[in-house]
């Protein structure tokens, strides 16, 4: 009777707050998660912006110079300039060159150590390196406010919808004062522009773009003010850079 009772409050605890693993949860976690935790995938993510210019690469090589462009200017328009920052993922290292120049304190962190072995030469040994993290976006083990900004990159238009909005909560709680994101925006051109790439490729870049209108809403929804931003490449990628400030 006692193990009836406990395996029916187990069951009840379960069906409490069920996950519905439809297409895009499924493809989320047991593809593009393991995909990025990946030893040989974080090389050949590497070599696409950082290794020797082939045609193979670059969109990517390109992609890359673009962004970290992007957020030095997004950086260099802040007042105050930030002095303390997260770089949520961190992937390889990309933004480190970026981030170090400002004379700031940087934490890298990620949910792949492949990523972050990777980004070691990047980062370490760098003036105001504070070391790296692995955990998960959706649940960061940081207090509040611990950063006066964060800094997420490439990575919300691969989150599926049900994530999203817990992922833009969670960064804007660590933050003090701003959020500097990029998300895929779904305009008409870039709906037709990634269908195309995908038909050629097969590959899907960015399989969760979102109207202009709703990463409004995710902005707002998480006490952010939308002050400024920046567009990747617009003819080759659907990418854009905010920079948001807490309201």
């Amino acid at each position: 009777m006692s193990e009836d009772h406990e395996a029916g409050e187990t069951a009840g605890a379960i069906l409490a707050e069920p996950v519905n693993y439809d297409a895009d949860v499924a493809a989320y976690e047991l593809a593009t998660k393991p995909r990025y935790q990946n030893l040989g995938f974080a090389e050949r993510y590497l070599a696409g912006y950082a290794g020797r210019l082939k045609l193979s690469t670059f969109a990517s090589y390109v992609i890359a110079r673009r962004e970290q462009n992007c957020i030095a200017k997004a950086l260099e328009t802040c007042s105050p300039l930030p002095s303390q920052i997260l770089d949520i993922p961190c992937g390889t290292g990309k933004l480190a060159d970026v981030l170090i120049r400002h004379n700031c304190q940087v934490m890298a962190a990620d949910i792949s150590m492949e990523m972050m072995a990777l980004a070691k030469t990047a980062y370490e040994g760098r003036p105001g390196f504070q070391g790296f993290v692995r955990c998960d976006v959706t649940q960061l083990p940081m207090a509040n406010e611990s950063f006066d900004t964060v800094i997420c990159l490439r990575l919300i238009h691969l989150i599926p919808p049900h994530l999203r909005r817990k992922i833009i909560n969670e960064l804007a709680r660590v933050t003090s004062r701003r959020l500097i994101v990029s998300y895929g925006l779904a305009s008409r051109f870039q709906r037709i522009r990634l269908k195309l790439r995908n038909s050629i490729t097969g590959r899907v870049s960015a399989p969760h773009p979102v109207d202009f209108s709703v990463a409004r809403e995710d902005f707002s929804q998480a006490g952010l003010k939308l002050v400024r931003s920046f567009s990747i490449l617009p003819l080759l990628s659907c990418e854009q850079v905010f920079v948001l400030e807490k309201a």
